[in-house]
């Protein structure tokens, strides 16, 4: 299967759902920074740049309430097969290059 986003397109997705979701909960940049504690520079940096780090990330996702949006980052792989499951718990040996 080919991959049509890239790291690009996938942060400003981001960025533009999060922007959304301040819009609609009618919170101004400064008052969302605060509510998350984050600083402001540090917020518009995200928002007009597209850096950020995770822990910031996290905290503005959970100042907007975006709990799913968090749950989706860490979902674990599902396995298909009992090949798989069986495997699932075995550590791979030492990769040399």
């Amino acid at each position: 299967m080919i991959e049509l986003n890239t790291p690009k397109s996938i942060i400003t997705t981001l960025v533009n759902t999060i922007e959304k979701e301040r819009k609609r909960q009618n919170l101004q940049q400064k008052e969302l920074s605060n509510r998350a504690s984050v600083p402001l520079p540090t917020y518009k940096n995200f928002i007009y740049h597209r850096k950020i780090s995770l822990e910031n990330l996290l905290k503005i996702l959970f100042a907007l309430k975006m709990y799913d949006n968090i749950n989706g980052l860490i979902k674990e792989r599902e396995y298909k097969t009992i090949e798989e499951i069986k495997k699932k718990d075995s550590l791979p040996q030492r990769i040399r290059k």
